[in-house]
C-alpha cells in the first residue's frame, strides 16, 4: 500500500472517524483504523457499537490496506507541516513521510479487523444538515447519563403521521421535543438512538460541510450518511417514555420574556444557589401581578432581582433546578414565553413563534 494525499484532507479524514475507535485496550484491533488503498482511500474505525467510514480521493500509488492506532495515527498527522503526505506500508510497518519527517508503526494484519455489515433499510428519513443539527442540539442536552435507564440515554427518532419526525430527548426531569419537517421519509418508525454517538454524527456534519443528513433504520441498527461518510450503529433496545402524554394542555401563569434576560438573570442567580446537601442549584420564580422576581438562596448568600417581562395570569411562587433552564436558553434566541401549571406539574419553555419545538421542565422543592 502506498498514497499520497495533502496534509489537510488527510487529517479531516481521520477527525470523522476517530470517535469509533476504541480508547480502552480490552481488544487492541478495535483501537485501531483500518486504512484501505483501492480506487480511493477508505478509513474504518469499529467499537462493535459504532462503526464509521469515509472515503476520499488520493494518489494511490500501490494498492493495498493496514491497520493502525487510530489515535496514534491522527495525533501524527495534525502534528506534520503543511503539504503533502505519503503513506507507504512495507511489511509489517506503516511508514507515514512529511519532508524530511518519517514516523514508523506496527501494523496489525487488515483482515482480523471485524466490519459491522450494513443491513438494507425497512424505513428511512432524510433532513436537511443543518435542520438536523439544529433538531439534535435542541434535544441531546435533555438526555440522561444514567446507564440504569438505558432509554433515557438516547434521543427518539418517531415518525408523525403528518410526515414530520421528532427527535425526543429526556431524563426524567425535563423533556425536550423538536419537530423536524424531512426532504423525504419512508416507512414507519420509532427508534432510540444513542445521544453519544448522536454528537459524534453532528461533528461529522461540520467537517463535511454536507447539505444532506440521511437515517436508515433496520431492526437494532441505524445508517447515517453524511457526505463521503457512514455511520452504522446499535440503536438502544427498549419502549420510550409516552411523552405525548406528558405535555400539559393548561397553565395558570405565562411570562414573555427575553431569552437573553432570562439567561443573563439566571446566571447571577445561579452563583449563591447550590444547596450543599443535594447539590442542586435551586432558583425561584415568582409573579405578583405583572411583576416577575427570581430569588436563590444558599450558605453562601441570598440573590433577588425583579425581571422586566409581560406576565399573564394567577400569582405563582415555584422552584426549579437553574441548570435546566440554562441548558435550554443555550439553544434559543429571542422572545419565549413560559407556562407555568403550579409546583407540582411540569412547566413548559417555547417560542411563540415555533410550534415545532416545546421543553417541559419539572419543579423542584422551594428552598427554605
Amino acid at each position: 500500500m502506498r498514497f499520497v494525499v495533502d496534509k489537510d484532507i488527510l487529517q479531516d479524514n481521520i477527525s470523522k472517524v476517530i470517535p469509533a475507535a476504541a480508547s480502552t485496550k480490552v481488544t487492541s484491533i478495535l483501537e485501531c483504523v483500518l486504512i484501505e488503498a483501492e480506487d480511493s482511500i477508505v478509513f474504518t474505525t469499529n467499537d462493535m457499537k459504532m462503526q464509521m467510514q469515509t472515503e476520499f480521493e488520493a494518489e494511490i500509488l500501490e494498492r493495498g490496506a493496514a491497520l493502525v492506532k487510530a489515535k496514534l495515527f491522527s495525533d501524527i498527522v495534525k502534528k506534520l507541516p503543511s503539504g503533502e503526505v505519503e503513506v507507504i506500508r512495507e511489511d509489517n510497518e506503516v511508514k507515514i513521510r512529511s519532508q524530511k519527517i518519517e514516523f514508523r508503526l506496527p501494523t496489525l494484519d487488515p483482515l482480523d479487523f471485524p466490519k459491522m455489515e450494513k443491513k438494507p433499510s425497512e424505513s428511512f428519513c432524510e433532513f436537511v444538515a443543518s435542520e438536523f443539527v439544529d433538531g439534535v442540539d435542541k434535544v441531546i442536552f435533555a438526555t440522561s447519563k444514567d446507564e440504569t435507564r438505558p432509554t433515557f440515554t438516547g434521543v427518539l427518532f418517531e415518525k408523525e403521521e403528518d410526515d414530520f419526525v421528532n427527535l425526543v430527548g429526556m431524563d426524567g426531569h425535563r423533556l425536550a421535543i423538536c419537530k423536524i419537517k424531512p426532504i423525504a421519509v419512508e416507512g414507519s418508525f420509532s427508534k432510540i438512538v444513542p445521544a453519544e454517538n448522536l454528537d459524534d454524527i453532528t461533528k461529522i456534519v461540520d467537517i463535511e460541510e454536507a447539505e444532506k443528513v440521511r437515517v436508515s433504520f433496520f431492526e437494532n441498527q441505524a445508517t447515517f450518511e453524511i457526505g463521503s461518510t457512514t455511520v452504522i450503529l446499535t440503536l438502544i433496545a427498549g419502549k420510550f417514555f409516552d411523552y405525548k402524554g406528558a405535555i400539559p394542555t393548561e397553565y395558570s401563569t405565562k411570562i414573555s420574556i427575553s431569552s437573553d434576560v432570562l439567561e443573563s438573570t439566571l446566571e447571577r442567580a445561579s452563583i449563591v444557589s447550590k444547596d450543599e446537601k443535594t447539590n442542586i442549584q435551586a432558583v425561584i420564580f415568582e409573579t405578583n401581578g405583572m411583576m416577575f422576581t427570581v430569588r436563590s438562596m444558599s450558605a453562601d448568600g441570598r440573590y433577588e432581582e425583579d425581571v422586566l417581562c409581560s406576565v399573564e395570569g394567577k400569582d405563582i411562587r415555584v422552584g426549579f433546578n437553574v441548570k435546566y433552564f440554562l441548558d435550554v436558553l443555550k439553544e434559543l434566541d429571542g422572545e419565549i414565553n413560559l407556562f407555568i401549571t403550579s409546583q407540582t406539574s411540569p412547566s413548559i419553555v417555547q417560542k411563540p413563534d415555533d410550534p415545532n419545538y416545546i421543553y417541559l421542565v419539572l419543579p423542584i422543592k422551594m428552598p427554605e
